[in-house]
């Protein structure tokens, strides 16, 4: 390993007293919110390396967890039926939602201006003050997945029969208008690549879906061998990383596209993934699996890890800071440890 080859330094592990099943970071990269599976709203400090502090909680458990992307506020939601939105300065949360079904779809467009609520079937639309915008027209199922498409008001809904595209105005009583990219089969992810031009979802059926918006066109890779559950792009739109069985299966988009060639496959963990992410603005990715190990890679460079850490248990997320200069990494034994990225 070279002396300019990329680490990841790991600070004292955290124990949360609860699982994390979802995180989010603040927007200076600062403090991390995590849900905790039994329900506690968590805030952990990057810097200070004190215990997390409980600011809140969901009965019955959290569920998800959001970030505004330039801002204090952040929102979550659990099996009470309940988003919450919270100003992390004050401390203070509002009841935004309540209803019978859970809502664990929740994204922050990309102006801090929109949040976008996914609870079965139904999407809805909040402004940052918590109040509702609009409700968008019903899927023919469970939402699955929700993307904002990057510096845009469109938000993207997964989901059995495919991707629904939705095109919000800014105020509240203009209509809404809505295309429809219809495939047979169950989509599990929605991901955007960093210009907008290609959506990609995973699929139940082992292939990886793929929508070029402009031109209205579609393609499909197949052969995962398993679901595909995560579909990840690099910071610059080049690679698309894909997590189904142990391998890493990674898509190259630049020249011709990926469209009838090899895909690139990163193999060396033994038991299948958990999660992947590319840290911001590089195609250095991390993963991790069942086998607890986190492994950093540079794709398109080398074929062997860069660096490897063992974790306390299977690992439950991986969350990068807006920066990329942190990584969290939550366990099923119910901590996070927070890695420098050098």
């Amino acid at each position: 390993m070279s002396a300019g080859s990329p680490r990841l330094q790991p600070q004292p592990r955290v124990e949360l007293a609860d699982y994390p099943v979802d995180a989010a970071w603040s927007s200076d990269g600062n403090v991390l919110a995590v849900a905790g599976g039994e329900g506690a709203v968590l805030l952990l400090s990057a810097a200070a390396h004190a215990a997390p502090y409980r600011i809140g909680s969901h009965a019955g458990g959290a569920l998800a967890v959001v970030w505004q992307k330039a801002g204090r506020l952040f929102a979550t939601s659990g099996q009470d039926g309940k988003v919450l939105l919270w100003d992390a300065r004050s401390g203070e949360a509002k009841c935004i939602l309540e209803c019978a079904e859970w809502s664990e779809q929740l994204a922050f467009a990309d102006n801090g201006r929109l949040l976008a609520v996914a609870s079965g079937r139904t999407l809805r639309i909040f402004d940052d003050s918590g109040v509702l915008q609009q409700t968008l027209p019903g899927h023919s199922g469970v939402i699955a997945s929700i993307a904002w498409r990057p510096k845009s008001t469109e938000i993207a809904a997964a989901g059995n029969g495919g991707m629904r595209l939705h095109r919000l105005d800014a105020g509240a009583a203009a209509a809404p208008s809505a295309r429809d990219f219809a495939w047979r089969g169950a989509c599990l992810s929605a991901s955007w690549n960093a210009d907008g031009r290609v959506l990609a979802s995973g699929m139940q059926d082992g292939s990886v879906h793929l929508w070029y918006v402009a031109s209205a066109s579609q393609s499909q890779m197949q052969g995962m061998g398993a679901k595909v559950f995560v579909t990840e792009w690099s910071g610059n739109g080049r690679y698309l990383a894909t997590a189904a069985t142990s391998s890493i299966v990674v898509w190259d988009f630049s020249g011709k596209g990926p469209e009838g060639s090899r895909p690139l496959e990163l193999q060396a963990h033994s038991e299948r993934l958990s999660a992947l992410r590319f840290r911001p603005g590089s195609t250095t990715l991390v993963s991790a699996a069942r086998d607890r190990r986190l492994l950093l890679w540079r794709v398109g460079a080398a074929s062997e890890p860069l660096d490897a850490h063992l974790l306390a248990d299977e690992c439950t997320l991986l969350r990068f800071s807006r920066d990329g200069a942190r990584l969290a990494a939550g366990d099923a034994r119910g901590g996070v440890t927070l890695y420098d990225c050098a």
